[in-house]
């Protein structure tokens, strides 16, 4: 996450490496460039990198789950049915700050909890579902004090789901609540979308190698999406992909 870019390494493999990225700067102001020249890479080798999808029969990763699901269920394997599609926002929620004792609640501007307010909202909405997911990661008050009403909240938002279709409902959804929660509490907002990335639904043929592999092992199968991005949803661009997960420890969180 040090840079706005993601899959650097497969999105060379099919060729949508974008050279602008090279520009990014980091935290400490760092461009990507001077980065992997630190790091002993050639950025003239990118493009190079680009293979030829007419040479391959397609893609294949092995990756633990990243989750909790198949340790409760005391299982080692899951079929990847789909890699969930994906959008992320950084926004900035604006109010007034102004004195914790001597404002009245109902002349409030306070930017914290117009994000709370969206964070809960979220997490109602994707619940709907039941396999969509909302995560406001980042909850940021500049320069915060414990006896001022927050004018200011920088955030973040992250929205999944097995399908795009189901993803774009949601995000409409969650948007639509951000301007109903300013309307009402006075606040304003900014929204910068950093991340869209269209889902994976595992190639049919392919899945079902992995299904008769599990099989043949004598354990049952269980099919499950993938919540988490992998760079097999950025070969799908070019190749038919399919993942297999396996049970990691500590509830599956890993990275």
């Amino acid at each position: 996450q040090r840079y706005k870019a993601t899959f650097l390494g497969s999105g060379a493999l099919v060729g949508d490496f974008r050279m602008e990225w090279l520009d990014q700067r980091d935290a400490d102001g760092v461009p990507m460039r001077e980065a992997l020249r630190a790091a002993g890479l050639n950025v003239d080798d990118i493009a190079a990198l680009r293979r030829d999808p007419s040479r391959y029969l397609g893609f294949v990763e092995v990756h633990i789950e990243q989750g909790p699901v198949l340790n409760e269920l005391n299982l080692p394997l899951g079929i990847v049915t789909s890699i969930n599609g994906s959008v992320r926002y950084l926004g900035d929620m604006v109010g007034i700050a102004s004195h914790a004792g001597t404002t009245p609640m109902d002349r409030r501007r306070d930017a914290a909890c117009a994000v709370a307010e969206l964070a809960l909202f979220a997490e109602r909405r994707a619940a709907r579902d039941g396999d969509s997911v909302a995560t406001v990661g980042m909850l940021e008050v500049p320069s915060g004090s414990i006896n001022v009403v927050p004018g200011r909240c920088r955030f973040s938002l992250d929205l999944r789901a097995p399908t795009d279709p189901q993803r774009d409902a949601m995000v409409a959804d969650v948007l639509a609540e951000l301007q109903a929660i300013c309307a009402r509490r006075g606040t304003q907002y900014a929204l910068e979308e950093t991340l869209r990335v269209a889902a994976a639904p595992s190639a049919p043929a392919w899945q079902q190698r992995w299904e008769r592999a599990v099989r043949r092992t004598g354990l049952p199968l269980h099919r499950m999406p993938s919540g988490a991005g992998h760079d097999a949803m950025k070969l799908h661009e070019v190749m038919p992909q399919a993942m297999l997960f396996v049970r990691g420890l500590n509830a599956g969180i890993s990275h």
